[in-house]
């Protein structure tokens, strides 16, 4: 009974449910559907980035930051509120595809924030 149970709880966790966010199932069905779109928006993000075997290797992928700059813009959020949102809401981190136990810091998608 508990295995039949845990394996049920660990099912629903690892799948989506976009039936309450019809928006953000959208678009990951886009983004998952025509990865041409990434390659639209990589040059933009990773125009002034030098290519480096030292220091940290933890940075967000280019899908993790268009997901959450669309997470951000669907809901209305501020960098600040991303951040809290991807620590906070599971459906955020599903979207955004973030390993579970990590999420970044505003400072790592806000450009405007100095560095």
């Amino acid at each position: 009974m508990k295995i039949s149970l845990f394996a049920k709880f660990t099912t629903k966790l690892t799948t989506a449910d976009w039936s309450r966010y019809p928006e953000l199932g959208l678009f990951d069905t886009l983004l998952e559907e025509h990865p041409k779109f990434l390659a639209y928006v990589q040059e933009d993000i990773m125009r002034g980035q030098k290519a480096s075997v030292f220091g940290r290797q933890d940075m967000p992928s280019v899908e993790q930051i268009l997901r959450a700059a669309l997470f951000k813009e669907i809901k209305g959020l501020d960098y600040r509120e991303l951040e809290y949102s991807q620590i906070d809401s599971h459906i955020c981190g599903r979207f955004i595809k973030l390993d579970p136990n990590r999420s970044y810091s505003f400072k790592c998608t806000d450009r405007t924030y100095p560095k």
